[in-house]
């Protein structure tokens, strides 16, 4: 008997206590199981959902243009 990956899904080693299953539904439970697994897996390996960087959160809006004049900034022109 080869030995198989603790991640893969070896459906002989199913055991049914219901009474009476039929072959379809032994295919069914075997199919959803496989396909619970395999997403699972997928999940697994896909990179982590990232927030927003430090360098993000930093991030500011950009100034209003300054306006020469009464009150406001001067430039030094003399």
């Amino acid at each position: 008997m080869p030995v198989s990956k603790p991640s893969e899904f070896d459906p002989s080693e199913l055991v049914f206590v219901t009474t009476q299953v039929s072959d379809v539904e032994v295919s069914a439970v075997t199919a959803i199981i496989r396909g619970l697994l395999r997403e699972e897996s997928d999940e697994r390996r896909a990179a982590p959902e990232r927030g927003q960087s430090a360098w993000q959160q930093n991030q500011r809006p950009m100034r209003v243009p300054v306006q020469p004049g009464a009150n406001r900034w001067r430039g030094f022109t003399g």
